[in-house]
């Protein structure tokens, strides 16, 4: 599994830093994640009051800063639309929201929205389309077909460096 080499090993330290930084604003919530040595369909479970109230997706993205997410790439996350149908279906069947974490790592900065609503439904706009992307963390190439979600309603929090 890619988790075991070292580039699986820094997404995992970047996917603590994103909910490090969701952390920060939102206490009351807590993350609880799926193991990360087997190919779960989520990533996580966002729990509060001891229920769970949404399945989480994180994703981290090294090739931009905010700006060039919002402008370049048209706030359009690239996820594989497998990704996505697997969340859905947990999400559905729990009654509760799927949502989304997509860390941009060079401006420190985590986007989150709700995907789809506790009834399955997606809510913002996904566009469908088969493309040839880097097939994991490690490199190679796939042709898969890929979700992208308009990200322009995400909340957008920003990292608060440690000392």
């Amino acid at each position: 599994m890619d988790i075991f080499t070292p580039k699986g090993q820094a997404t995992l330290a970047d996917e603590r830093r994103a909910v490090s930084i969701f952390m920060s604003y939102y206490s009351g919530f807590k993350y609880v994640e799926t193991p990360k040595n087997k190919p779960a369909d989520i990533d996580a479970f966002m729990i509060k009051n001891n229920i769970i109230i949404a399945c989480i997706e994180t994703k981290c993205r090294y090739d931009c800063d905010l700006n060039k997410f919002q402008n370049q790439y048209r706030n359009k996350w690239l996820i594989t639309l497998d990704k996505i149908e697997k969340s859905r279906t947990i999400a559905k069947s729990l009654c509760v929201k799927a949502v989304g974490f997509l860390y941009l790592k060079q401006s420190d900065v985590l986007l989150f929205q709700t995907i789809v609503d506790e009834n399955g439904d997606y809510l913002p706009r996904i566009d469908i389309e088969t493309t040839i992307t880097k097939a994991t963390i490690n490199g190679g190439k796939a042709k898969r077909t890929n979700a992208y979600i308009n990200m322009k309603d995400a909340k957008i929090l920003k990292g608060k460096y440690e000392k």
